[in-house]
């Protein structure tokens, strides 16, 4: 019997406080045993000569829909095998939403024979049992996901927290040592552009950007930045679209504030004029424009942006409906992340390998309590791999995604990119491979917050 049950040889590694090097990766048990340059002994051998080995990525922002007909785990996590991501952390969207340790529970054993990759959990806070919080903690989430009334627009499908209670839970979070994460858009301006705008017989794409404009997005910013500053809680805005929300951050931080900026694919690939005439390309919030997006990404070398997630949410969309009757979300965005972020950091923006691995893996990993059984090449950690090509050219072709019983539909139809995986690795098992899904339903498990593993 070999020492290892799989080897990655041959391979340009990218290991955190390492960089990137040439190294060859040992499995066994599920975990990294050995980091060599010297051959390896294992029962399977994968050669990934011109390749690049990534930490498996980690989606902290996904959206599953249970109990909807929109979405499925199977179908979400087949995307992700495809789009070299390793773990999701399922937001509870679902019906109802999951906001007890019971339904939570319920809920995993309804999906545990559905995941392709390992997956964790979202709670939340609720006004009737605020109590509920620790013994969802208790029951394996990683993370809250809050939406303040008065931050939030009325047209979410999950309760919100009103006044105090956005205090009340970010001290709870904070007690049991958990990320909370806030949608942060402030409901009377936006209800406000919404009338103006309906008024004046606006239903054109430009108009959800101004109905959603960048300062009601700041001033909910601001507002969540000085309760993260005062509870000390770990706290992430999520989805970010405007510089002026991330430079504020950037000033809390400095304050000592534990607050983090998410940005998604859609705000750093796409911008406001090219999305003018298309109602589907409508999420929340909006993306902005050119120049937004221009210092969006300015921000995001200099390190004030500090992970990219996918807001994976694929409600069916219809052409040519309505702006203000359209479904929100940005699709399948589990399976394009890697392709379309990673091709424009590369290739057009001078970020590096390492930098992208930091954004979509490591810290990810860190905020959500998985670092470093996740988030890393390291022994001892888990063997999520991405196996990536860097300098290719694949077209995205959206009928070729993964969508459950809806038109197949993509923002970045039709892109070439230039970076994409060719092998997603899932605790020594290649899930992925060559363009087909190799693994099996039911091999992805329920992770929670780990404790730190030995070298």
């Amino acid at each position: 019997m070999a020492l290892h049950e799989l080897a990655l040889i041959n391979g340009t590694v990218v290991t955190t406080g390492n960089g990137i090097q040439r190294v060859n990766i040992g499995v066994r048990d599920g975990r990294v045993e050995t980091l060599t340059d010297d051959p390896i002994d294992a029962d399977e051998v994968l050669d990934v000569e011109g390749l690049t080995v990534l930490p498996g990525l980690i989606d902290e922002h996904v959206h599953g829909f249970y109990g909807y007909n929109w979405e499925t785990y199977q179908g979400a996590t087949r995307a992700a095998a495809k789009g070299g991501v390793t773990t999701i952390v399922d937001m509870p969207f679902d019906r109802p939403p999951t906001l007890t340790a019971d339904a939570l529970r319920e809920k995993l054993e309804a999906i545990k024979s559905e995941c392709f990759v390992d997956y964790a959990a979202f709670g939340g806070y609720l006004e009737d049992d605020p109590g509920e919080m620790a013994a969802m903690a208790d029951a394996g989430v990683v993370a809250y996901k809050l939406f303040p009334e008065g931050l939030t627009p009325p047209d979410i499908v999950y309760p919100g927290v009103r006044g105090g209670q956005t205090l009340d839970a970010m001290r709870r979070a904070r007690k049991e040592d958990l990320t909370v994460v806030i949608h942060c858009e402030d409901a009377s301006i936006v209800e406000v552009e919404t009338a103006r705008l309906k008024s004046e017989g606006r239903s054109d794409p430009g108009a959800w950007d101004e109905a959603r404009p960048w300062f009601s997005e700041l001033d909910a910013v601001q507002q969540v930045s000085l309760l993260a500053e005062v509870t000390g809680c770990r706290s992430v805005i999520a989805h970010t679209p405007s510089p002026q929300s991330v430079t504020h951050v950037s000033h809390a931080r400095a304050r000592g504030a534990d607050v983090w900026i998410e940005t998604c694919p859609h705000y750093l690939c796409l911008t406001k004029e090219k999305m003018a005439a298309d109602t589907r390309l409508k999420w929340n919030p909006p993306s902005r424009d050119a120049a937004s997006v221009e210092e969006l990404w300015r921000l995001l070398k200099e390190g004030h942006i500090h992970t990219i997630a996918t807001d994976h949410a694929p409600l069916p969309k219809v052409a040519g409906a309505d702006i203000w009757t359209q479904a929100p979300g940005v699709g399948n965005g589990l399976e394009v992340m890697l392709c379309v972020v990673a091709t424009e950091a590369l290739h057009r923006r001078g970020v590096s390998l390492p930098q992208i691995v930091d954004l979509t893996s490591t810290t990810p990993a860190r905020l959500f309590g998985l670092f470093p059984r996740k988030g890393t090449i390291a022994i001892g950690s888990d063997a999520d791999f991405a196996v990536i090509e860097t300098d290719g050219r694949r077209q995205i072709d959206a009928r070729d995604l993964e969508y459950h019983r809806q038109e197949k539909w993509s923002p970045f139809d039709g892109w070439e990119v230039r970076v994409y995986p060719v092998y997603t690795v899932v605790r020594g098992n290649v899930i992925y491979a060559e363009g087909e899904i190799v693994g099996q339903p039911g091999y992805g498990q329920f992770v929670t917050k780990y404790a730190p593993v030995a070298a």
